[in-house]
Formats: C-alpha cells, structure tokens, sequence
C-alpha cells in the first residue's frame, strides 16, 4: 500500500521529468518550451491539472501519463521507473544530447548518426550541396535538419521503449 510520502516522492518526480521533458522537447515551429494552455489541449487535460502535475501537486491517471508521453515521444513508464532505469537513463541521455547540440557543444561521433559508417558518402553529398546554397537558405535547411533529428529521436526512444 502506497503511503502519503510515496505518493508525494512520486509526484515530485513525475513532475520533474515532465518539465525536463518540456524545457527539451518542443515543436522547432513553437521554438520553445509547450506552455501548459498548449499541453492541455494537446493533450485533453485542463490548464490547472497541468499545472498540478507540473508543480508535484497531482499524479495523473494512466491514460492521462500516456497521452503526456506521446507528446514528447516517450514511453509512460518514463515518467514512473526509478531514475536507474535504462530506459530513464537512455532517455536523459539523449535528453541531454539535444541540450548540448542546442548550445552548440559538438557531440562524440559515437552519439551522431549522420555521417557515421556507410551512409559517409551520401552525408558528405548533401553537405557539400547544402554549403553551395545562400546562408539564408541554409539556416532554412538546418531547422528542416533538426526537425527530421526530432522525429527520429522520438522513433528511436519508441523503437527502444517497444524491445
């Protein structure tokens, strides 16, 4: 039987990783983080039950934790599983990586797909076509770039959430 402080631990940490979520994974047409009148209607919730879960006041229910997840891609149990966890740690990983891509921070060769094994030649292609094109339009093609990374980011955390 769940006690008092366990219902608050876990609240306090479902509302810790759904703000990591939210500071992290957004739209790159929004370019910021969902505020919670954008959650609640994306998600079928009202303004105060986000802001509830957010501050560590509430625990949604199960249907409401998934529907949370599909919006940035994870899996419900990513919200819940104790921070060891290796989906926990494969997603805050990852969680971090796009934090560090945005600062600029250039990545390990290890951590970025495009480029690595076969596929070197066809990258190199496209990034030697996409150097030929005005500035303006290559800041165009890198918000296409980081657009695609995103859904396959959340494909893969899926992919890896499934097995």
């Amino acid at each position: 039987m769940k006690t008092q402080g366990d219902t608050e631990e876990s609240a306090a940490q479902f509302a810790e990783r759904f703000n990591r979520l939210n500071q992290v994974l957004y739209s790159a047409e929004v370019g910021r983080p969902y505020t919670e009148q954008e959650i609640a209607a994306q998600v079928g919730l009202s303004t105060s039950q986000v802001s509830n879960l957010r501050n560590g006041r509430s625990l949604p229910r199960a249907d409401r934790a998934h529907r949370l997840a599909q919006l940035y891609g994870v899996t419900a149990d990513f919200f819940f599983l104790p921070p060891d966890a290796p989906y926990v740690v494969d997603v805050e990983s990852q969680l971090d990586a796009i934090e560090q891509e945005r600062r600029g921070v250039p990545q390990h060769r290890a951590n970025r797909s495009a480029g690595s094994s076969a596929g070197d030649d066809e990258v190199r292609r496209i990034a030697e076509g996409v150097a030929d094109l005005p500035p303006d339009m290559r800041e165009t093609v890198a918000k296409l770039v980081d657009q695609l990374r995103q859904v396959a980011g959340r494909r893969r955390l899926r992919r890896h959430s499934r097995s």
